[in-house]
């Protein structure tokens, strides 16, 4: 097909995931982007054990695999890998996949925390975890791809996710193919969609410290840095010094704990942005901002992008209307 658009010159977009070099103006995720996304979520919660569950001979799952080994890499910790054909002759039987599957993570060193190529295999794993008897996400920690949002929330525990931006591409396909009709030469030929953000439930609600004042502050600052928590109310809770937690949050998390709690805001930040059409001053208020005006400087600074730059590019995509590029 793509030799004949090639032939026919007519404008064309190439947005298929399965093949590469089709020499045609292409329009896509960036799959890279989505591994590497999983992987800071699952870095961010302290995991030092990590794992790929894909499907074998996938360009897709296999670019989201490198985004997300490229990631895990940079700490030196080796990455197990587990894959079987999603298509073809060679489709192992569901029963005997998951049966492998079980083997597979029995063997993982604990605790894991595994990216799945998309929900479906997401969902495999969670399959494979209940016929183990792991729990899910004190030992296993798993991350699907697609954010499938009935499917995620039908999984046992409910199955956090990686949500590409497939509006976008659809958008910016839309915009390439009308440059092309026109007869212009677009600056871009291969235009890569980043996804929008990780959407956490509670397949991934864990952190993985054996340390236990890092633990258990980190599990306070997630319940109460939006509700105006600070850092001495922090170390009131796990009863260390301020120098004894900031050693040893840097040493587990590689971050300190004004990061960490820094961090929780701008998330929720994000989600308010995304989810729902509320104005900056309810954003903070909910946030744990006094002013907006400061929240607006520390999300820039953190993000690169203004709140509302950031709400203009995703949020429509999440509320079911046209993003406006």
């Amino acid at each position: 097909m793509a030799r004949l658009f090639r032939r026919m010159k007519v404008p064309v977009v190439d947005l298929n995931d399965l093949y590469e070099n089709l020499d045609l103006p292409w329009v896509g995720s960036d799959h890279v982007a989505i591994g590497t996304m999983g992987a800071s979520h699952l870095l961010e919660r302290g995991f030092r054990n990590f794992a790929f569950c894909g499907f074998a001979h996938e360009l897709w799952s296999m670019q989201r695999f490198n985004g997300f080994c490229s990631a895990v890499s940079q700490n030196n910790v080796p990455i197990s890998l587990y894959e079987t054909p999603w298509r073809g002759p060679n489709v192992p039987r569901w029963d005997q996949d998951i049966e492998h599957i079980v083997k597979w993570l029995i063997a993982l060193p604990k605790p894991v925390a595994i990216m799945a190529c998309n929900d479906v295999r997401g969902l495999h794993v969670l399959d494979a975890c209940s016929r183990a008897g792991l729990l899910v996400p004190e030992e296993v920690a798993v991350l699907g791809v697609d954010d499938e949002e009935i499917m995620c929330e039908l999984c046992s525990p409910p199955l956090s996710s990686v949500a590409p931006n497939p509006e976008g591409i659809g958008y910016a396909a839309a915009e390439l193919l009308d440059a092309l009709m026109a007869g212009k030469r677009p600056r871009q030929l291969r235009i890569f969609v980043d996804p929008i953000r990780v959407f956490s439930r509670q397949s991934t609600d864990v952190m993985a410290v054996s340390d236990w004042a890092v633990a258990s502050a980190a599990r306070f600052m997630r319940e109460q840095t939006l509700h105006g928590c600070r850092l001495t109310d922090v170390l009131q809770k796990v009863n260390v010094s301020r120098a004894t937690l900031e050693k040893r949050f840097r040493k587990h998390l590689n971050r300190s704990p004004k990061q960490e709690m820094r961090r929780i805001k701008i998330e929720r930040i994000k989600q308010l942005l995304v989810e729902t059409d509320f104005t900056l001053e309810r954003i903070a208020e909910l946030s744990g901002f006094e002013h907006p005006e400061y929240m607006s400087v520390l999300f820039k600074r953190e993000t690169g992008q203004t709140p509302g730059k950031y709400r203009n590019q995703f949020g429509e995509r999440l509320r079911g209307r046209s993003p406006v590029l």
